[in-house]
Parts: structure tokens; sequence; C-alpha cells
């Protein structure tokens, strides 16, 4: 059985519940995410020259009905409805369970529709059609990933759900491992480098794009967090200094990230990471979400 849930301001709303107070029963628009293409057209030319794309924000909609047995049900469940999807900064969460086992998120707000039109109303059961916007139009799976490096270049990579540090032992770091990124879509990760390490440089070999912090020493018990998400592309130190200025001007912080195939053959990224004066306590995480164009 497909589940889907909203979740704003830490509570969470079943909106599946066939025999419940809410129960999801149509949608629209939650398959690709839109798409602009960007084109140029030279004075005498035919057609135009496709150069690059963009995906826009995305409008979707929930049909669901919201049934009642008595009057004050029915004003009961208009209420609550109205409490989940009121206009916010706070973001909504949705989250779907599929029947092959994944699950797949996507933050939205309130855009339009929730009218409850008289038409929509049998007895007292109110149908109810909600239109929700996606800033970000991708979804991800809600499962923070991690990626575990051995000790000293030893050992294996994988990704589980919670916070594993790449941990280094030797006094020079210079190793490289393949991630194998499964989303539809590029994700933009979060690195935490915690000192002691000097002239960190992360470098994704598969894009080329690379985070150059030759010449900054990372103090013991110290951390550089570098924030590579859309919207966010912040460095900042443990006590939230911003720190941004400590990159090469050759770095790339705005287009770092892990890519899907094809852009990475495979979904398959290289990610190389060199520093010296590390020792035992030194770490580096790299954190992302799988994102993902559509469900």
């Amino acid at each position: 059985m497909t589940t889907l849930t909203a979740t704003v301001g830490g509570v969470t709303y079943t909106l599946h519940d066939v025999s419940g107070s809410l129960q999801w029963v149509g949608e629209d628009g939650w398959g690709m995410a839109p798409v602009r293409r960007i084109t140029d057209r030279g004075p005498l030319q035919h057609g135009d020259s496709d150069i690059d794309f963009r995906l826009e924000p995305r409008l979707a909609t929930l049909k669901l009905l919201a049934p009642a047995s008595t009057l004050a049900g029915h004003w009961n469940i208009r209420s609550m409805l109205l409490q989940i999807f009121r206009p916010s900064n706070t973001a909504i969460q949705l989250l779907w369970g599929l029947d092959n086992g994944a699950q797949r998120a996507i933050d939205v707000h309130y855009a339009g529709d929730l009218s409850f039109p008289s038409e929509g109303r049998l007895g007292y059961t109110q149908t109810a059609v909600v239109q929700l916007r996606a800033a970000d139009p991708t979804f991800y799976d809600p499962a923070l990933q991690n990626v575990i490096y051995g000790v000293g270049g030893g050992g294996g990579a994988w990704a589980i759900p919670w916070a594993i540090p790449w941990s280094i032992g030797a006094a020079t770091v210079d190793q490289t491992r393949s991630i194998a990124y499964l989303g539809s879509w590029r994700t933009y990760p979060i690195i935490v480098i915690t000192g002691p390490l000097n002239s960190a440089v992360v470098t994704n070999v598969t894009t080329g794009d690379k985070l150059d912090f030759t010449g900054y020493n990372i103090a013991a018990l110290d951390t550089l967090t570098i924030d590579c998400r859309a919207g966010v592309k912040t460095v900042v130190d443990a006590a939230g200094v911003n720190k941004i200025d400590k990159l090469s001007d050759d770095s790339d912080l705005q287009t770092f990230s892990l890519e899907a195939n094809p852009e990475a053959p495979g979904g398959v990224n290289s990610i190389h990471a060199t520093g010296s004066a590390a020792t035992s306590a030194t770490e580096i995480n790299l954190q992302y979400y799988t994102r993902y164009v559509g469900i």
C-alpha cells in the first residue's frame, strides 16, 4: 500500500488512511519536474541553439476526501485541513512510502485551491483539492547518507542513514573513493572537516569541481563546514564564523555536487581528498540526500 503523510512544525498527519479522517484519493503534478530550456538565436539563424536548461518550481495538487458522520465532525476535519496547509514560511514535508519500499519526500508550501466548495460536499463529507508549490521541484530520500572511509586508505565505502565520519589516521591525507550515487538528480552535499588538517582539498574528479583550502590550517577540535546546498553555499568554522574567504579563487562552491547518470557515468563520482598535518582525530564527513526528478 502506498502511504502519504504531511509533516509540518514537527507534527505528522496521515493522508492515506482509507478508514480514517483523511483519505488521499488523487493527485497531479508529482511526476517529472517542470523544465525550461535556455536557447540562443543568431541574427540569421533559422530555429535556435539549445544551450542549457533549468528546473522550474513545481506546482502540484492533492485531492483529499474528508469523511465525517456528524456536522461537528465535518467542521473539525475542515479545521484540521486548514491547520495542515495554512500559508506559512514553514515548509510542509510530504512523504510518500512507495509499494517498492522506497521513500520519497518533497518540501512544499500552500499555493491555493483549499476553498471547500459546496459542490464538493456530500452529506457531511468534504472533497478538498489543495495546490502546493515546491521551490525545489526534486524529491529526496529522507535517509541521510554518509560515506565511510577506512583508516589510512584501507577498507571500502558505503552509505548508511546516520552520521559516521570519514576517519583518516595518516599524517598526510591523499585518498580517492568512488561513490555510487543512485539518484536521478544531482545532490549538493555538506562536508564537515574536523581538524587538525592543513591545506585541505576535496575534489570531485568526475566533474572537475573542487573545494580548495590550500594555506588554511584547521586546528585540532575545530571544524570547517562546507554547505554546498542551493540557496545556502556557506563555509563556517565551529563558532559559526564565515570562512568562505579561505577558499581558493578557483574553487567551485556554487557547482560542487554528486552527479547522477549520465553526467557521472553510472552515477559513479570519484571524490579525492588531500591535506597534511592530520592525526587520528582528523575527520572528513560527506553527507547528502539522494535526490530524484519525480515520482
